[in-house]
């Protein structure tokens, strides 16, 4: 079973290949999930964040609120400090979920997919900044589009404005640098259709 590493910018569609992929009994391991789940009330990583950032980010119920927090750490494209911040809390915890739950696939015997999927939002950043590829991933595939797509879907997901999305994007690794590490390289410029054939030309192929 290959070991896939997934990544793409905000807005490229993710997700929706994750789905369809599903269909085609293809798990994923989301790291954005594992994300939420190390900050969740009582855990060690929210802790370390209230520590670095202050209660201001926390809501009244206890939880972590992740609208104060990102307008905190994107609010200048050019700082990067509290994101580099953030990233030195949480990657560890998520990199080590990340690491169990991929072996609880492989001991799996009723998990017959010919490969896993790992959706990694920040992998080519990552990449850049360690300069190494993560050993425990196979290959590297791109999910490519358009800045344009991008605001117009992420826009439309979770109320983010289109400033916080461009401050976003400019944080991000460029499509060129992504492209440079991809194995296979996913065009979600179209319709979901179009997405659609794509994967079944990648089942197809396995």
């Amino acid at each position: 079973m290959k070991i896939i590493g997934l990544t793409g910018g905000i807005g490229s569609g993710k997700s929706s290949f994750c789905k369809l992929m599903f269909v085609h009994g293809i798990e994923t391991i989301d790291t954005d999930q594992i994300a939420r789940e190390v900050v969740k009330p009582g855990t060690e990583g929210l802790k370390r964040v209230v520590k670095e950032f202050g209660k201001k980010v926390l809501n009244e119920d206890g939880s972590l609120n992740r609208t104060v927090l990102r307008n905190i750490i994107f609010r200048d494209p050019q700082d990067s400090t509290g994101r580099l911040k953030l990233e030195s809390i949480l990657h560890p915890l998520i990199q080590d979920k990340t690491l169990t739950q991929i072996q609880q696939f492989k001991q799996d015997k009723n998990y017959r997919a010919p490969f896993l999927l790992v959706a990694i939002p920040l992998l080519i950043e990552g990449i850049v900044k360690k300069r190494e590829i993560p050993d425990y991933l196979d290959e590297i595939w791109v999910i490519d589009c358009l800045e344009s797509k991008q605001i117009e879907r992420a826009s439309q997901r979770d109320g983010t404005t289109i400033e916080q999305i461009k401050n976003i994007i400019a944080s991000q690794a460029t499509p060129l640098q992504r492209l440079s590490f991809a194995n296979l390289v996913i065009d979600n410029n179209h319709d979901l259709h179009h997405l659609e054939q794509q994967v079944e030309q990648i089942m197809n192929q396995t």
